[in-house]
């Protein structure tokens, strides 16, 4: 009798810890299932921009590294880009910024552009600036060099050359000025998208083909919020 009573305890002990175990892989499967799906919201959550006054919002990465408004303009050397030698000895004015200046390659050839800004109270030049807009592009997507598509130039919520309007769209919203230019003897057909915000501001050009063809951004106020 009492071997009887062991063994059905015996018996009992194996189920419970048969029972307990199989619970247990349930629970890690779950786990795993929510860390899954967790991860896979984050990877299709996309940037959006709520304000175009945000001054996080004003970057450019070129292969893959970052330059932002109130960066030195000379640190465009991280990715073998520099300023015209003439461009660098202009002077800029206390608490103002020149024109667009061509930025080239190693091989001299033009690349894009950055504004030079000064931002102190002193004058200085343009190879002691910092970054106050930036520009690439074309009014014609089939236009772009080569070596200006190698670098791979990406703004705020991943938009690029090449990309759609409705990219543009799900990042930005719907734009503040909007301006469509017919073909001519020189330009072809070409529509502008603005977003701005005082000396704060993006411009999009779209080529008749729908790609981006032209981005530009400019942010004179980088350190005020």
């Amino acid at each position: 009798m009492k071997k009887k009573i062991v063994s059905i305890i015996a018996l009992i002990m194996i189920l419970l810890v048969s029972l307990a175990t199989l619970t247990g892989c349930g629970n890690n499967d779950n786990k795993k299932d929510d860390k899954n799906e967790n991860s896979s919201s984050a990877n299709e959550e996309k940037d959006t921009v709520s304000s175009i006054s945000d001054n996080s919002i004003y970057y450019v990465k070129i292969n893959g590294t970052k330059f932002k408004a109130g960066d030195k303009l000379s640190s465009i050397s991280k990715v073998d880009l520099k300023q015209k030698e003439k461009d660098m000895e202009t002077e800029i004015p206390k608490n103002r910024y020149l024109m667009d200046q061509a930025v080239i390659d190693s091989n001299e050839k033009e690349i894009c552009k950055f504004i030079p800004l000064n931002s102190t109270d002193s004058k200085i030049k343009a190879k002691d600036a910092v970054i106050g807009g930036f520009e690439v592009g074309d009014y014609n997507y089939d236009r772009l060099s080569k070596e200006t598509l190698s670098y791979d130039f990406e703004i705020v919520g991943g938009i690029k050359l090449g990309s759609s309007y409705e990219d543009i769209v799900k990042v930005f919203g719907e734009e503040d000025f909007k301006y469509e230019s017919e073909a001519s003897t020189y330009t072809p057909a070409y529509t502008n998208y603005k977003y701005s915000s005082g000396y704060k501001g993006f411009e999009f050009t779209v080529d008749d083909s729908g790609k981006v063809s032209k981005i530009r951004w400019n942010n004179y106020n980088y350190d005020e919020e």
